[in-house]
């Protein structure tokens, strides 16, 4: 495990750490955050990188986004450091919305490999927090890889709290490795099992965790008022339930979106067996109207041997983090 070191002085901070200019930084910034999390990089995560080098060439671009820092489908609020001539280290921070509310969420925390352990995440992740606090944001987020064992000691250290923990899921090339359970009924969703699957999607997807997801409630919901949405947002979904008699055990929802994969929304009582967990991803994993690859992403430690034995694979597991700034 990493030593967390004590800061750098306020004099060496002020030196050295600086504000995010997108017209100069968007580049070495990509540059820097590949170095740093290539091995957790996944389609998605590379193509954000590729979109970023690419508004890097955009003069027209830069100088209107150069303008404003909360909009953007790329970062271009943030702080960087800057030391021995390069850019080393940096820090985004991403404004989002949770029920007309303005959040922030630090992000893409970085520093090179030759220059860590001298407290520069800690000073960029300080900086982040008072230019949340500065415009009025009720708290402060992030997340961070499980594993990353320094990283979250440094947040804690710093007032962040732990709120949940996530894994995505990836669908594997093959077929589903285990059969379902005989005598599990698995139907197309009907609207009268909606008051329940909309409960369990809700408890699943609260909107602090899901605000960066595709995930719209209106749009799954069954029937004439989720055709309305769906032919709003030009969304296309799929979604089954099993049922014992007429009691509904769970659901899945398989939705076409953009990227690498489809996305899938697991409905479920907190406490379901297995069994009905993997009746439901093998059937959607047969029925989907698509050979994309499909994500899913849910409460870590939760399902994993259903999700194993339906021809998953886990990509990572992020805890969330969160920090209030109603007091300093």
């Amino acid at each position: 495990m990493a030593a967390i070191t004590k800061p750098l002085s306020s004099t060496s901070t002020a030196t050295y750490l600086r504000a995010f200019d997108v017209r100069r930084d968007l580049e070495p910034v990509a540059d820097l955050v590949e170095l740093c999390f290539s091995d957790t990089l996944d389609n998605d995560g590379r193509d954000y990188l590729a979109r970023m080098r690419s508004s890097a060439k955009q003069t027209n671009f830069l100088r209107l986004a150069s303008a404003t820092s909360d909009w953007a489908n790329v970062p271009f609020a943030g702080y960087v450091w800057q030391q021995d001539g390069r850019l080393v280290g940096n820090v985004s921070i991403i404004p989002y919305y949770v029920r007309g509310r303005r959040f922030y969420l630090i992000a893409n925390v970085a520093v090179h490999p030759d220059y860590r352990r001298r407290g520069i995440a800690h000073d960029l992740t300080n900086q982040a927090v008072e230019y949340s606090r500065q415009r009025g944001s009720p708290s402060v987020w992030l997340h961070v890889r499980e594993e990353n064992y320094p990283a979250v000691t440094l947040y804690e250290k710093l007032g962040f709290q732990e709120q949940a923990r996530r894994t995505t899921w990836f669908s594997d090339s093959g077929s589903p490795a285990a059969e379902p359970l005989k005598g599990l009924k698995v139907i197309p969703s009907r609207s009268r099992h909606w008051n329940a699957q909309r409960a369990w999607l809700l408890q699943s997807y609260p909107p602090q965790l899901s605000w960066h997801m595709p995930f719209n409630i209106h749009t799954l919901q069954p029937g004439f008022v989720g055709d309305f949405y769906r032919f709003l947002y030009n969304a296309y979904v799929e979604q089954w339930a099993v049922l014992d008699g007429d009691r509904l055990l769970g659901a899945v929802i398989w939705q076409s979106i953009a990227g690498h994969a489809n996305a899938l929304w697991l409905a479920s009582p907190a406490r379901t067996e297995e069994d009905i967990i993997l009746a439901l991803l093998v059937h959607a994993r047969r029925h989907a109207p698509s050979q994309r690859p499909m994500m899913l992403d849910f409460t870590a430690h939760t399902f994993s041997q259903a999700l194993q034995s339906a021809g998953f694979f886990d990509h990572q597991t992020l805890i969330w983090m969160m920090k209030p700034l109603n007091s300093p």
